[in-house]
């Protein structure tokens, strides 16, 4: 492993999913950030750049992951992370952000990831990680399927944004971005994440792993 540091452009939808600050910074804000780390080993030479995607009105969603692609090499970025959540469209989203990856630059390292279907379904994979990660008393009783709940859009109090909030004992209103920041960094086993979220951690682990960790 190269102690040479390695800067990665992690391209979400929001605080939650990438955290905050644009320069490069350590692993230890965002839920996309936080994962990709620990899938490629926790690499102390590790850093990321990240933003949200671009709007690029009247443009489909290959076209903004081309683009997020192209803006990541011409920044000389050594590789680029982009994830957004499916909204019940799982196929469809993943059909194009595969296109538009593939589009162009064939050699430069990108990862894409659909969390089916929002990226809460990843953490509330993992009860002993919300128990740690919140200092809960008890480890909170959650589906093991988080993917088969209705996405946000569909039903936002049965959503796995609104089963987080329940299984922390929230009162009200969902998670904050830093208790979902405690969440996944108290999360150790990818295997339960794997095999609890099949349909879209898993394919974003086996991409992150397969293109992004051999970088260190």
């Amino acid at each position: 492993m190269s102690d040479a540091v390695v800067v990665i452009d992690v391209i979400g939808e929001g605080r939650a999913d990438v955290g905050r600050e644009p320069q490069p910074k350590r692993l230890d804000e965002g839920i996309v950030p936080i994962l990709t780390h620990k899938l490629c080993g926790k690499p102390a030479n590790m850093r990321v750049v990240t933003r949200p995607f671009a709007t690029l009105q009247g443009k489909g969603l290959d076209k903004k992951v081309q683009f997020a692609k192209r803006q990541a090499f011409y920044s000389r970025r050594n590789g680029a992370v982009f994830v957004m959540d499916s909204e019940g469209d799982l196929a469809g989203r993943r059909s194009k952000m595969v296109e538009g990856r593939d589009r162009e630059l064939p050699s430069f390292p990108m990862a894409i990831g659909i969390a089916h279907p929002c990226i809460e379904a990843w953490l509330l994979a993992d009860p002993m990680a919300i128990r740690r990660g919140l200092e809960l008393a008890n480890t909170p009783n959650v589906t093991e399927e988080p993917e088969a709940l209705p996405a946000p859009c569909q039903d936002g109090a049965r959503s796995p944004k609104g089963a987080l909030r329940d299984a922390a004992g929230a009162r009200k209103g969902e998670l904050s971005s830093k208790e979902k920041d405690q969440v996944a960094a108290a999360m150790n086993d990818m295997l339960v994440v794997r095999n609890r979220c099949p349909r879209g951690f898993a394919p974003f682990a086996d991409e992150v792993e397969s293109r992004i960790r051999s970088l260190f």
